[in-house]
């Protein structure tokens, strides 16, 4: 079998020219270049989706874990605002009587001072 690749080889070599076996072995080259810079990249890139710390992955799980949280406490929340609500009611309603109670309060005031002079 390596006789037969040793073979073609030479047949290869005596029949092509240097100059398209100089291109050929630029075009490797390069291919060789292109390949290196890709696994670089590819490198990279996992390093910036796995990393323990600021990788995407961890800010995904923190993401989903902060959302989840945030559907738990959504009952809590709504509970809170409900009771707000209530305060203010309660609020605007004892403004409301207080006003009553001072215009009543200096009504029997002013008819005291006029009606206990006569």
């Amino acid at each position: 079998m390596m006789e037969r690749i040793l073979e073609e080889l030479v047949s290869m070599r005596s029949k092509l020219p240097n100059g398209e076996l100089k291109i050929l072995q630029t075009s490797i080259d390069d291919l060789k270049h292109s390949q290196d810079s890709i696994k670089s990249d590819v490198s990279e890139m996992k390093k910036k989706l796995l990393d323990p710390e600021t990788g995407v992955v961890v800010r995904l799980n923190q993401n989903t874990q902060y959302i989840q949280d945030k559907k738990e406490m959504e009952d809590y929340y709504d509970e809170i605002i409900e009771q707000h609500r209530d305060l203010l009611s309660w609020k605007n309603s004892m403004t409301k009587a207080m006003w009553i109670v001072f215009t009543a309060i200096v009504g029997i005031l002013t008819k005291m001072m006029f009606f206990t002079q006569a």
